[in-house]
């Protein structure tokens, strides 16, 4: 009877501790920002394979540009277009660098201890592609086409762009490319000029005169 009016005895608890819970909330708390890294990751590894694709098509125009300035005597121009070109495929490089970075520390190194690292990373990396995304398009470089103002303050807009990007090296290989571009300018030229009259008159002579020594009696046939 005694048992039936003493004290009863507490059961043991079953649920998880205090300590468990804060240690399960913060290992969900890490997968859901390293989640979030590798799919902002993967966002921007996306939009430069996009600008990637998209500078090859711009590559040609800008290189086609560059012909037809220097057509119109226009080199300056035409380098200008030559360094569009190269900056924009030097971001594009610069923007991978960082981007790969953020994915090998993704990949190999302690979440935990990398987490400001890796996002300041990605920034970096994101940062660079709206960069590149705010730049000039090459309708924009239409202008540099045109003897006027515009023009001028469209050239200037591109050297102010360009600013300290571009080494001596790109420099003169950029002098470089537009130099062959001439040398193939002039080829193409000289092929569609007409062949002088004294040049015919020569080239007839001189395939009859080696047609007669071929038939021995001196007869042009």
């Amino acid at each position: 009877m005694g048992n039936l009016f003493g004290k009863k005895t507490e059961a043991a608890p079953t649920g998880p501790t205090a300590r468990q819970t804060a240690n399960r909330q913060r290992a969900q708390n890490q997968v859901s920002s390293k989640d979030k890294a590798v799919l902002e990751l993967k966002a921007s590894r996306d939009r430069l394979k996009k600008y990637q694709a998209h500078l090859e098509h711009e590559s040609a125009q800008l290189t086609e540009k560059a012909k037809q300035l220097l057509e119109k005597k226009q080199r300056d121009r035409a380098k200008l277009c030559l360094q569009l070109r190269k900056f924009k495929q030097q971001q594009i490089e610069q923007a991978d660098t960082h981007l790969m970075n953020v994915l090998q520390m993704v990949d190999s190194v302690e979440w935990e201890t990398q987490q400001l690292q890796i996002f300041e990373g990605l920034k970096a990396g994101n940062s660079v592609l709206d960069a590149i995304h705010k730049e000039m398009t090459v309708e924009a470089v239409e202008d540099l086409m045109l003897d006027t103002q515009e023009a001028q303050a469209r050239a200037d807009e591109i050297g102010r762009l360009i600013g300290g990007s571009l080494t001596v090296d790109d420099d003169e290989s950029i002098l470089e490319e537009l130099a062959a571009i001439e040398a193939l300018e002039a080829e193409a030229l000289d092929a569609l000029l007409p062949v002088a009259p004294g040049t015919m008159c020569g080239l007839y002579y001189s395939s009859n005169k080696s047609r007669s020594a071929r038939c021995g009696d001196g007869r042009a046939y």
